[in-house]
């Protein structure tokens, strides 16, 4: 910040006492009152100054977050999306501030003014085109979007079982009576959907076991394998025909006995060359089978599951991920078994786990499919690569990449550190990896209590939501032969509900860089005009003008670029940096005077009377010095205009503004508007406080109390809206 001031303090009259004399004590009283209410005075005399400098601070910071989201569409990050939270882009921005500072200092000493001139004008033209485009684009894109409306809907009697795949679901329906128990599983796929009828429906008899037996789905690449407590199937997903079938019961003289001679069979998967069961007891046995022999079962080796595994009442999903890995999920914990032949040992052995994932909360969703992370195509994955996600009561998403031909499964599992979906939602329902648009490259689709949101590709931007209910099960997307595109929402209460409706383009959020041929060129010549402008006429509303559009559009390119934690890093640096320069070495002081000098527009100018000329600016900011008052005058004139203005550098409104627009741009949308809000009013409160040493007429160094300001407005606005998760850092060097 730099200020001016010549003519600010009131004149003093004195006069002729005749021989009175005034005592020293009369005079110090007087001076400690000058003292006391000479700062007042001061700021009332330049509050027309002051009142036209906090207009512009506003108004720079509003055309940012005005503009703000044509930048955001376009994911005009400076540093990506990665470097939004990375460290060491921040001092790379303090290096070449220090750099920049440097460079124009230098050229000054060496009298090449011309250099800095024109160079500064070239690079000032190029950043007020960063605004003017994006603000002629503003007034003509229409940023909202239609909501998704459910416009058809029909309902099945059966249960709800499982995804399969992307696109498909089965359902199960326990049919007959206690002398003719049936599981009916019927598969239901995208066209099967359209017409309100199952693809194919298969039924399994249930005799002798009755109807409390619970009924389990393991899911393998091609086919199912049901488990009724009495019967082990598997079933061609494609045909809906069975491919093997095994007994899990014996009768001997009239007696029926459920199991095998080894243990039960609540859940179970038909491999290559076997059978692995599992017991709600923690057992898992294997059994060899023979192709010569269908429907033998013969037993080969026993394992025990981990105790917290309970597949009877917290069973969520199990499906084999690989011919020998099977991912077995229940509320409480997730895990991934390397299904194993022999056990090795005469005693009962651990199942080998590779990977295990114990919840603090409640598992309510899980997936396993192609990742959004992936350099393949999903007709390239040869199975070897996956994704592991899991959704959890308490709002927690988290993944894991898995690689498939690791030396003993070492490393398998790693977590995808940048799937960022803390605080997201509150709860989640379901999560799934889509595929909408059929590129081969999937997505995810999270849904919380109320809403499913599709996070397109590695970027996770939420391009569109779709209202579901609390009974919700999963989503569908299919698209007709005319490549229209209908979102089905399969929900679940005592029977299977299922809505559905058309997705259109207009309902997408806008995505991409919107660059229409008449407002860019009307962005483009009004840079140039301004810039014409400054160069032949450089009065201050002309200055003024060039520089809230630079500063605003400064404000919107970095504050899009980082994270608010970053931010406020940058902030504190450079306030300290300001204060070095401007009360150590001086040096800032000295490029002031260069810019003023070179009447360059990064800083701003408010006169304090219309008669102010900022072209007939001379007096260098570095030799005033606001002790130096006024002698005391005999005679008080008539008050002339003030001919003076105040001075501030862009920077002292740039790195506020950009606080608030990135409180904006990464905050929940709950509370990123309240926190901004706060952050602006603390900044402002920062800016008064910086008024009193200002209008006294020395140079301050404005960021130290600015910075300090918008800070203290964030952290207290985040307390106050989003409690301790204000200070949570998520940022990564």
């Amino acid at each position: 910040m730099q200020y001016r001031l010549r003519h600010t303090m009131s004149e003093q009259s004195t006069g002729e006492s005749g021989g009175n004399e005034v005592s020293q004590e009369f005079v110090q009283m007087e001076k400690e009152l000058n003292k006391e209410t000479s700062v007042l005075s001061l700021m009332r005399e330049q509050m027309k100054s002051m009142v036209g400098m906090v207009s512009m601070f506003v108004i720079t910071i509003l055309i940012s977050l005005f503009i703000r989201p044509w930048y955001d569409v376009a994911e005009l990050h400076a540093f990506g999306e990665a470097g939004s939270t990375q460290a060491r882009y921040i001092f790379l921005e303090l290096v070449m501030i220090f750099i920049f500072t440097a460079f124009v200092i230098m050229l000054a000493r060496y009298k090449k003014e011309w250099l800095i001139k024109y160079g500064i004008l070239g690079v000032l033209t190029i950043a007020l085109m960063y605004t003017t485009v994006p603000l002629a684009h503003m007034f003509v894109i229409d940023f909202d979007v239609e909501d998704f409306e459910y416009t058809d809907s029909f309902e099945s009697d059966e249960t709800y079982l499982t995804d399969i795949g992307m696109g498909a679901f089965i359902t199960h329906d326990l049919i007959g009576n206690s002398t003719n128990w049936q599981d009916s599983v019927s598969y239901w796929n995208q066209d099967s959907m359209a017409t309100g009828t199952p693809e194919w429906t298969y039924n399994q008899s249930r005799l002798p076991a009755g109807d409390s037996q619970i009924f389990r789905v393991v899911k393998s690449p091609n086919h199912i394998t049901m488990t009724n407590g009495a019967w082990i199937s598997s079933i061609d997903i494609n045909t809906g025909q069975m491919i093997e079938n095994y007994t899990c019961h014996s009768e001997e003289g009239g007696q029926v006995t459920l199991g095998t001679d080894y243990g039960v069979c609540d859940m179970a998967v038909i491999v290559e060359g076997g059978v692995y069961t599992f017991s709600t007891g923690g057992d898992v046995i294997f059994y060899r089978t023979f192709e010569q022999s269908p429907g033998l079962m013969v037993y080969q080796s026993k394992w025990g599951l981990p105790p917290n595994i309970d597949i009877r009442n917290e069973f969520v999903d199990a499906t084999m991920i690989e011919d020998e890995r099977m991912l077995l999920v229940t509320k409480s914990s997730a895990l991934v078994m390397h299904l194993e032949e022999n056990s090795g040992t005469i005693d009962i052995d651990l199942q080998k786990i590779i990977f295990q994932y114990n919840s603090t909360s409640s598992i309510t969703g899980v997936d396993f499919g192609h990742s959004p992370w992936s350099e393949n195509n999903i007709s390239s994955n040869i199975g070897d690569e996956g994704l592991l996600i899991i959704g959890e009561q308490d709002g927690t998403i988290t993944g894991w990449e898995w690689q498939d031909n690791l030396p003993n499964d070492e490393g398998a599992f790693t977590i995808q550190e940048k799937m960022n979906l803390e605080n997201f939602v509150d709860s989640v329902q379901n999560v799934q990896i889509t595929d909408l648009d059929e590129s081969g490259f999937t997505d995810l689709l999270i849904t919380s209590d109320d809403t499913s949101y599709w996070l397109h590709t590695k970027l996770l931007k939420n391009k569109i939501s779709f209202p579901v209910s609390d009974s919700f099960s999963m989503g569908i997307f299919s698209s007709d032969a005319d490549d229209n595109i209908q979102f089905y929402s399969v929900d679940t209460d005592q029977e299977i509900s299922i809505e559905s409706g058309e997705i259109t383009e207009e309902m997408f959020a806008l995505e991409g860089l919107q660059l229409y041929q008449t407002q860019f060129l009307i962005g483009i010549i009004v840079a140039l005009v301004l810039m014409v402008l400054l160069y032949v006429h450089s009065e201050w509303y002309v200055v003024n003008t060039v520089g809230v559009l630079v500063g605003a559009g400064v404000i919107v390119m970095l504050g899009v670029a980082f994270v608010p934690t970053l931010i406020i890093i940058f902030m504190i640096l450079a306030a300290i940096y300001d204060a070095w320069a401007v009360y150590k070495s001086k040096h800032m002081l000295e490029l002031a005077d260069t810019m003023i000098g070179l009447q360059l527009p990064i800083l701003l100018v408010a006169p304090q009377d219309k008669g102010y000329s900022f072209r007939d600016e001379k007096a260098p900011i570095s030799d005033i010095d606001g002790s130096e008052l006024p002698e005391p005058r005999v005679k008080q004139n008539k008050p002339k205009k003030n001919k003076e203005a105040m001075f501030m550098g862009l920077g002292d409104v740039i790195f506020p503004g950009m606080l608030v627009l990135s409180a904006v741009q990464w905050l929940d949308t709950d509370y990123g508007l309240s926190v901004a809000i706060s952050t602006l009013i603390g900044g402002l409160i920062g800016y008064t406080a910086l008024m009193t040493y200002v209008a006294r007429g020395k140079a301050q160094a404005g960021l130290p109390l600015l910075n300090g300001g918008a800070i203290l407005g964030y952290f207290i606005g985040g307390l106050i809206f989003a409690g301790t998760a204000i200070f949570e850092l998520g940022i990564t060097w």
